[in-house]
């Protein structure tokens, strides 16, 4: 019985130890990267021709263990080289691992080659020569510190080269062996034996089509280059049982193409299928592989094909830049399979398990391979409505994007025309009024139906043309998440169409009770800034970074109430946020403002809303401060005087003092009583805050007029939810 070793690339050991068994292979042993066997000779032939799997089929002719460097050498020369090659023939010598001061391959190489040199030398003293292009015989060497094993390559090349491909100028995307072994992982020699449909739908070169036909047509892969392996020159070679066992491949392959099954692929690169569709006819296939441009985002196969397997291999982003795109094509192709392929198998393979999520298929199991370097996952389904679920979409600020993407029927459910007629109804006389008064940003929904808890924001840019803001008001833990998350669906699914915009000017967020800095947390980084005008004054907003975009709609008919009182007069704007009412009051003629602020982030905004109007920054001063520290300090002193303050503090906030936070319900009266300190006299204090529960506490606050503005500062967008801010003026006497 013969020595010999079967290479094979990373994951694929066990499937090639099963693969020659059923060779004949005997006391098979499975290693980390191929497969130890015994077999006679016509076995290992035959390992040569049918191994679907190995890279290399080596013939083991030397296991020693050495002493030292020099032994390597000597042990190499006492072979009976004759036996592999003649003196006068050519060879050349690869080496591996490292041992006994043998650092480089190289360097163990030209041990090897020193060995077989001397034994001829030694023997007839003649000198065979190195040929690494084309020699007559190939010898590897591997050490493993001293264990050496040395071996003769019986085919010269990897075996993954079927020939198919020679003479094409492109690199295929799979190696062919690994191809095969992920058909065999998947279930294809058994579907095909049922004359079962093979379908790659993201086909590109071909690869699965012409591995799946060779197995299929009991074709043996290395059929097409048997004249080419370097067996052919070695001494040992039978020549006559070679010969016998091509004839019986050919002829198996022959009876096999009567019963091949169906087998088609698609892809949307004509460039690939002009590649796969040569590889196909160079292997044989032409008349039995049927391909076609299509892409799975058109989402209908053509034909009545008997149910099999659909196997792929899709794009999975590894540039920058590509990975949202290719989630798109996996919702897509997801779709594809769920509508089209009804009872079928699945095959998917990626070096991305994450875009798995994004088929909307629950897999049954899941392998892994190497191809070349990268780690990847092939995933198995059965395409059964029981293993269906929602696929992965992209979420954040681009969630609309997404739900266009995996869900392009879900506008025409009932749920979302149901949504889409509400929305309409609201927009008719909402446009009409905001076209009259020149308001170019307004709410158009706000959870009026209470199923869809939302609230939709509409915002005209000078820049950007049109945009949406939608909110999600987090659900209570007693609404069932899965419900709630396809009602949010259907009403995003509809927004383009009702509002005629691009799915990429909607940008979404969920709206939950903010606490501490949360208002200040950052969402995302896009920096990307617009202008919308309110009252004739420009301010920036911003769709993405932050929970908040720049703006309280609400607020607009108190901003504009504020900049009315502030004509001529100073203004002071206490929680500035980003100063929008300080903005409007300076360009309707305010005569002087100071605006406080804790973050650093919204004055740098609020900076930039002053300049845009052409503000006197030397008039128009922006501050960072702890607003409540001021207030104790500027309250006690009086040493500068007001006669307009805005104070829109938030509900909750912490601080160093007021014990530690800022509870507006228990410390407004505190707060109303210091700001009113700092007023002219006959100065006025507007007060706003978007508590609902708030409770103006006006016992406490005598000697001070008061007037309830709410309800003339509630803009016509926001008549609905009455209770989104309360505001009052306070008069100094």
């Amino acid at each position: 019985m013969l020595k010999c070793f079967a290479t094979s690339a990373g994951g694929l050991s066990e499937l090639l130890r099963e693969e020659l068994m059923s060779l004949g292979a005997e006391n098979v042993k499975a290693q980390p990267r191929g497969v130890t066997f015994e077999a006679d000779l016509e076995t290992a032939y035959r390992a040569c021709l049918w191994s679907r799997l190995a890279n290399r089929i080596f013939l083991t002719v030397l296991e020693v263990e050495l002493e030292n460097q020099e032994e390597l050498t000597t042990e190499i020369a006492q072979i009976e080289w004759s036996d592999h090659m003649d003196s006068y023939g050519t060879f050349s010598v690869s080496f591996s691992g490292k041992g006994m001061g043998i650092e480089h391959t190289n360097f163990g190489a030209l041990k090897i080659k020193d060995g077989i040199v001397d034994h001829f030398m030694d023997k007839n003293d003649e000198r065979p020569s190195v040929n690494t292009e084309n020699p007559n015989l190939r010898v590897h060497g591997h050490l493993n510190r001293n264990q050496l094993t040395l071996s003769i390559d019986l085919i010269g090349y990897s075996l993954h080269q079927r020939g198919y491909r020679e003479g094409q100028q492109v690199k295929a995307p799979l190696k062919e062996n690994v191809a095969a072994a992920l058909l065999m992982r998947a279930g294809w020699p058994a579907i095909a034996k049922e004359g079962g449909t093979l379908y790659d739908p993201m086909c590109g070169s071909g690869t699965f089509l012409v591995e799946a036909a060779l197995m299929a047509s009991d074709g043996a892969p290395g059929l097409h280059k048997h004249d080419r392996m370097i067996l052919n020159a070695w001494k040992g070679h039978d020549a006559d049982l070679w010969k016998e066992l091509v004839a019986e491949a050919k002829n198996r392959q022959l009876l096999g193409l009567n019963n091949l099954p169906k087998i088609v692929g698609s892809d949307a690169s004509h460039r690939s299928l002009d590649i796969a569709e040569e590889a196909i006819l160079n292997a044989g296939f032409a008349d039995y592989i049927e391909v076609k441009q299509m892409t799975a985002e058109q989402g209908r196969r053509w034909g009545d094909w008997q149910p099999g397997l659909v196997i792929t291999n899709p794009p999975y982003g590894e540039r920058l830049g590509e990975k949202e795109e290719v989630k798109v094509l996996y919702t897509a192709l997801g779709r594809f399979l769920k509508n089209e392929f009804e009872g079928w198998q699945a095959a998917v393979l990626t070096c991305n398990p994450e875009l798995g999520m994004y088929l909307g298929l629950k897999a049954k199991r899941s392998h892994n391979f190497f191809n070349g370097p990268m780690e990847c996952k092939l995933f198995r389904f059965d395409v059964t409505e029981e293993f269906h679920r929602e696929p992965a979409i992209k979420g954040g600020a681009d969630l609309a994007e997404g739900v266009q993407s995996a869900y392009p029927d879900l506008a025409e459910s009932e749920g979302a025309i149901m949504f889409a007629n509400r929305l309409k109804k609201n927009l008719k006389p909402l446009r009409k009024w905001a076209k009259k008064h020149e308001i170019n940003a307004y709410r158009v929904y706000d959870a009026d139906m209470p199923e869809y808890s939302l609230s939709i924001d509409f915002y005209h840019t000078e820049e950007g043309g049109d945009w949406l803001v939608v909110n999600e008001y987090a659900a209570p833990k007693t609404i069932d998440k899965s419900k709630a998350k396809r009602r949010l669906y259907e009403a995003l699914s509809v927004l383009p169409s009702v509002f005629e915009l691009p799915v990429e000017r909607i940008n979404f967020k969920i709206r939950e009770k903010q606490s501490g800095s949360a208002q200040y947390e950052k969402l995302e980084e896009n920096k990307e800034f617009y202008t919308i005008i309110e009252n004739g004054t420009k301010l920036r907003v911003n769709f993405t970074d932050y929970l908040d975009t720049g703006i309280f709609l609400d607020h607009r008919d108190v901003r504009a109430f504020v900049a009315l009182k502030s004509h001529r007069k100073s203004l002071l704007n206490l929680f500035c946020y980003t100063a929008t009412v300080t903005a409007q009051a300076a360009n309707q003629g305010a005569k002087s403002s100071l605006s406080l602020d804790m973050s650093k982030t919204y004055l740098a905004w609020a900076r930039q809303n002053l300049i845009l109007n052409d503000c006197d920054e030397s008039q128009h001063l922006l501050k960072q401060v702890d607003v409540i520290d001021w207030l104790d300090m500027e309250s006690q002193a009086t040493s500068q005087g007001f006669d307009v303050i805005f104070l829109d503090p938030p509900s909750f906030s912490t601080s160093k003092r007021m014990e530690g936070t800022l509870d507006i319900q228990r410390d407004h009266v505190d707060l109303i009583q210091k700001t009113m300190k700092l007023l002219n006299p006959g100065g006025q204090l507007i007060f706003s805050n978007n508590f609902r529960k708030f409770k103006l506490d006006e016992a406490s606050l005598e000697g001070v007029a008061i007037e309830n503005i709410t309800k003339q500062t509630m803009p016509r967008d926001f008549e609905r939810n009455t209770k989104i801010h309360q505001a009052w003026v306070f008069t100094k006497a």
